[in-house]
């Protein structure tokens, strides 16, 4: 699967302290995206599943880490090894929130029966949608755009994560190696 980046303790792309997988690969090239350094897959490395797995199941033996957040790039792009990965993570924690620029409805109608059941069965919360920079404002906590929607596939998460969001949106720099990350939902860039 191509992975860009893991980074926690991550407090800016969803409740608790959690651990973010930024995926590379991206077909959809939205404007003003936050991540087009992430769009192409070229030159990068394709790691194993089971690699990525492992590396997250070491992080977790050194960090408190409540929850998982996968980003990108998009990784519904890589189908067939994101299905597998959302497997094997869903064994160390319930709360995993998935960023995809596929529409729910595009998920229901490309996808057969069963992969959608694994998606619903191995993550908590789906946010759906491209970004688009004209629906950027601030009240869309979570979200790029006000037009991306949030789906719980476990219920039970939809209060801790309407907490979280009554804090608005938060950005959080993390420096991995000598390179300095934003992390969190930014707002348009004409309204910085």
């Amino acid at each position: 699967m191509y992975i860009d980046r893991i980074l926690a303790p991550i407090t800016t792309l969803g409740p608790g302290e959690r651990l973010v997988i930024w995926t590379k690969g991206c077909s959809k090239h939205c404007i003003n995206c936050a991540n087009p350094e992430l769009w192409s897959t070229e030159g990068a490395r394709n790691y194993p599943v089971d690699e990525i797995a492992q590396i997250v199941k070491n992080i977790l033996c050194s960090e408190q880490i409540t929850g998982i957040t996968i980003s990108g790039g998009d990784p519904l792009e890589q189908k067939e090894e994101f299905l597998w990965l959302i497997q094997e993570l869903a064994l160390l924690t319930e709360d995993i929130l998935v960023y995809t620029g596929f529409t729910y409805d595009m998920i229901l109608t490309m996808w057969d029966g069963q992969e959608i059941e694994l998606l619903k069965n191995n993550i908590s919360v789906l946010i759906d949608g491209p970004y688009i920079e004209e629906q950027n404002v601030e009240t869309s906590v979570l979200r790029g755009s006000l037009n991306q929607n949030i789906y719980y596939f476990k219920p039970e998460y939809e209060n801790i994560y309407e907490e979280y969001m009554k804090n608005g949106r938060q950005i959080q720099n993390v420096y991995m190696g000598e390179k300095l990350i934003s992390v969190g939902i930014h707002n348009r860039k004409g309204d910085l």
